[in-house]
């Protein structure tokens, strides 16, 4: 079933054809999908790829059930890309459309990267991303000042997405 009216972007450098067909494949099962394929930009060799996901929906307990079931494939995927590479970088971002607060929607950018991780920490953060809709919701609304976009990075030492 495909959300209509809201189109996923999803951008890549550095991956190979077969992991942006899968990764494609996976997010066009549930949403219409953007695709932005940028490997003419990618030089930097000491990086293994760089995936960006954004969804046009808000980080919210709704999103993961929508999307459970692809949710749970594309970690599968991102885990064993990031294998498959031993010690270089993958890349990862996931951009949503603000939260749910007061049962209305927030708009601004909700961003969670990982990068510069081993594959233990790299699967730690992937997994904790959607378990911490709550935790980050309350953080963020006790914010008198928010901005245009909040961003969150996986901590392997304190093993928390912290801003």
């Amino acid at each position: 079933m495909q959300e209509s009216g809201r189109s996923v972007r999803f951008s890549h450098i550095g991956i190979s054809l077969a992991e942006s067909e899968t990764i494609y494949s996976i997010l066009n099962g549930t949403f219409h999908v953007l695709e932005d394929d940028q490997e003419y930009l990618f030089s930097d060799q000491s990086m293994a790829g760089t995936v960006k996901v954004s969804f046009p929906f808000p980080f919210s307990d709704a999103f993961f059930e929508l999307f459970a079931d692809g949710w749970f494939e594309l970690k599968h995927v991102l885990k064993d890309m990031k294998r498959r590479r031993g010690n270089k970088d993958l890349e990862v971002q996931f951009y949503f459309d603000g939260l749910i607060q007061d049962e209305g929607i927030v708009h601004f950018g909700l961003l969670f990267q990982l990068s510069n991780l081993n594959q233990k920490e790299f699967e730690m953060g992937l997994e904790k991303i959607e378990y911490h809709v709550d935790t980050i919701t309350t953080e963020l609304s006790k914010m008198p000042e928010r901005g245009s976009r909040s961003i969150y990075s996986y901590n392997p030492l304190r093993r928390k997405w912290i801003r």
